[in-house]
């Protein structure tokens, strides 16, 4: 029992001190892992464990819908506030029809919006290094695209 509460206590501190990206690639890699769950449940005729993971994914869903910042996301925060209330409708629809490939479809679709942000984020984190020097063939990304030199602001 003690160590349950550590570990709450421990995962209470990691998730109010991390930052607002690595947050953000948290909350993706639960939904991905919530899905593969629900889609597992689905598959295996366990309901409950199918219905309780859908749910854990559709919140996470509607949370990032939530959290987007329209005034300083411009255009991207609207197409991935759409992209959003498809995956919630698609899900709804494969809930109600039992169907894996839908949750499959919408899985996919996190992992491809996830894997952008991993690759902003990672990329932000390695070129704020001391002396603000690009890493690891940064520079190299930079010269054959001059356009992701420049600074990146998307609020959520």
């Amino acid at each position: 029992m003690q160590a349950k509460s550590a570990y709450k206590q421990y995962a209470t501190v990691h998730i109010s001190t991390v930052d607002r990206g690595r947050l953000l690639l948290m909350l993706y890699d639960g939904c991905i892992k919530f899905l593969k769950h629900a889609k597992d449940g689905l598959e295996k005729k366990d309901i409950a464990k199918f219905a309780r993971f859908m749910s854990k994914a559709q919140a996470i869903i509607s949370e990032l819908m939530l959290t987007l910042d329209f005034e300083k996301g411009g255009q991207i925060a609207k197409d991935l506030d759409r992209l959003y209330d498809f995956m919630l409708f698609y899900l709804t629809e494969a809930n109600l029809e039992k169907n894996p490939v839908k949750i499959q479809r919408v899985l996919e679709l996190v992992e491809i919006v996830a894997s952008a942000y991993r690759e902003v984020i990672e990329g932000q984190a390695k070129s704020a290094l001391p002396g603000g020097e690009p890493v690891d063939g940064e520079q190299k990304r930079l010269e054959a695209d001059p356009a992701r030199g420049q600074n990146i602001s998307v609020s959520f």
